[in-house]
C-alpha cells in the first residue's frame, strides 16, 4: 500500500496501523506521535519532516530508497534500517538535529548506501551490527550495548568530546581486520575512542590528543597481530622485544591530522604482564620497530591498572603493539640433568629462555658421537627416548629476532 499524502495534524497524535507503509509523497510530524505497527516502513522519494518534540514509532524495518528526512524529533525503530539508495543519498538532511534509536533484539544498519543519521543511539538487550559504512553527524549514543562494526567504519562527524556517549557500551571492531571509529577531531582536544569486544572480553580504548584539526579512526583487534599478518618474529629493534600476542590497536591519521598523543590502557594482570615498550608496524618494509616516544605508568582505568603513552608526529596508519623489552642477549639456561620417571618432577629436558628467541635447533648425542635426538624449535618435551641412564652431549642452535646465530654446547645427565 503506498501512502502520498501530506501529513499534518498540529499537536494531534497521528497513527498509521498497515501491513506496509510506503511513503512516496511528502511527511509532516509536529508536536505528534506517529506510530506505524507496519513490517516495513519503505521511504521511496519522499519528502519528511519531523518538528521537535515529535515522536515517529517504527515497530518493524525502514527501507531508504529515495527522498530526504529532515527530522528533529525522535525516531523509535525495532527493526533493522537499510538504505538502498544506489546514488550515494545518505537519507538524512544535514540540517537534521534529530535523534534515532534502535530499540530492541539483535538489529543491523544495511543497503548499498551510508546512511547519516544525526544521532544515532542503541538500545534493548542486544548488540548492533553495521553492514556498511554509518555516519552519526551528531552524535553517537552507545549506552550498555556492543555496537559490532563487523568490518565497517563507523563515523562521527562532531567534533565535540561528548559526540559519543556511553554506559558501559563499547565500539566492537575485532570481528574482521577492517572495520574502525572514525571521529572528527580539533587539535589540542582529548578525545576517547570506547573500543571493546572480543574472546575473552576486554575494554582498551584509546585516548587520543591531535596536534592538528583532521579525522582520526581508531581500532582495536583483541587477537593476534599475526592474524592480520603483522607478524610478530619480524621486528627491528635496538634492542629485543617479545611483541603481546594477546591484542593490538590502529591509530590512522585519515586526513589533517600530523601528530597526537596516545594511550593505551592495558591489565598487567590479564595481558600478559607489564609491558616496557611498544611496537610499530612498517607498511612498506613489513616489519616491527620501536619507535620511540613512549612510556609505561601504573595508571587505573576500566579494567585497567597501567597505561602506554605513545606520541607520533607522522600523518598516516599505525599500527601499535605492546611490548615486553628483554635484554640484549636473554639468558638461556640449560639444566644440568633430568630424571624422566613419570613422577611429574623433573621429566624433561629443560632449556630456560628459548621464548625469546625467533627460532632454535637442538642436537643430542651419545658417548660415541652418535645423534640420539634431534628437534627444531624445541619445546622442552625430550623425556630421554627411553635411552640409558647416562651423559649426553648436545648442541643448542638459537636465531634472535635480527636472524643472528648463536651456539651453544654443553652436556646433560640423563638419571633412571
Amino acid at each position: 500500500m503506498k501512502i502520498n499524502r501530506r501529513m499534518y495534524s498540529g499537536y494531534k497524535p497521528l497513527a498509521l496501523s498497515l501491513v506496509m507503509a510506503c511513503i512516496s509523497g511528502i511527511g509532516y510530524a509536529q508536536q505528534q506521535v506517529v506510530n506505524n505497527t507496519a513490517a516495513i516502513l519503505s521511504i521511496n522519494g519522499a519528502e519528511i519532516f519531523s518538528d521537535q518534540g515529535a515522536v515517529i514509532q517504527v515497530n518493524g524495518d525502514v527501507n531508504f530508497m529515495d527522498g530526504n528526512i529532515l527530522h528533529n524529533g525522535l525516531m523509535q525503530v525495532t527493526g533493522n534500517w537499510a538504505n538502498d539508495n544506489m546514488d550515494k543519498n545518505e537519507a538524512f538532511d544535514p540540517a537534521s538535529n534529530g535523534e534515532v534509536k534502535l530499540t530492541t533484539g539483535l538489529q543491523e544498519i544495511q543497503g548499498y548506501a551510508t546512511t547519516a543519521f544525526p544521532t544515532l543511539s542503541i538500545e534493548g538487550w542486544d548488540r548492533k551490527v553495521l553492514r556498511v559504512n554509518t555516519k552519526a553527524t551528531r552524535g553517537l549514543n552507545l549506552n550498555n550495548l556492543e555496537l559490532d562494526v563487523n568490518g565497517n567504519d563507523m563515523w562521527v562527524m562532531n567534533s565535540a568530546q561528548n559526540a559519543v556517549t556511553r554506559g558501559t557500551g563499547y565500539v566492537n571492531t575485532s570481528k574482521a581486520a577492517e572495520g574502525r571509529l572514525v571521529w572528527t577531531v580539533n587539535g589540542g582536544t582529548t578525545y576517547q575512542y570506547p573500543l571493546g569486544g572480543g574472546t575473552p572480553y576486554r575494554y582498551r580504548p584509546i585516548t587520543a590528543q591531535p596536534n592538528e584539526n583532521g579525522v582520526l579512526a581508531s581500532q582495536f583487534q583483541n587477537y593476534n597481530a599475526d592474524n592480520d599478518g603483522f607478524d610478530r618474529r619480524r621486528i627491528i629493534a635496538t634492542n629485543y622485544n617479545k611483541i603481546n600476542d594477546q591484542f593490538y590497536h590502529t591509530v590512522n591519521a585519515v586526513s589533517g591530522v600530523n601528530g597526537a598523543d596516545i594511550k593505551i590502557p592495558y591489565n598487567a594482570t590479564e595481558d600478559g604482564g607489564t609491558y616496557t615498550g611498544l611496537a610499530r608496524w612498517i607498511m612498506t618494509d613489513k616489519h616491527w620497530i620501536d619507535p620511540g616516544n613512549y612510556f609505561d605508568a601504573a595508571e587505573a582505568g576500566e579494567g585497567t591498572d597501567r597505561a602506554m603513552h605513545y606520541h607520533f608526529d607522522d600523518s598516516g596508519s599505525h599500527v601499535l603493539a605492546l611490548i615486553d623489552t628483554v635484554e640484549r642477549n636473554p639468558t638461556i639456561f640449560v639444566v644440568s640433568g633430568f630424571t624422566p620417571n613419570g613422577d611429574g618432577k623433573n621429566d624433561y629436558f629443560v632449556i630456560k629462555g628459548l621464548e625469546n628467541y625467533k627460532s632454535n635447533e637442538i642436537k643430542i648425542f651419545d658417548r660415541w658421537g652418535k645423534m640420539v635426538y634431534t628437534a627444531a624449535n624445541y619445546r622442552n618435551d625430550w623425556a630421554g627416548n627411553n635411552l640409558d641412564m647416562d651423559t649426553y652431549m648436545y648442541v643448542l642452535k638459537v636465531k634472535d629476532l635480527q636472524n643472528k646465530e648463536h651456539l651453544i654446547k654443553g652436556d646433560v645427565t640423563l638419571i633412571r
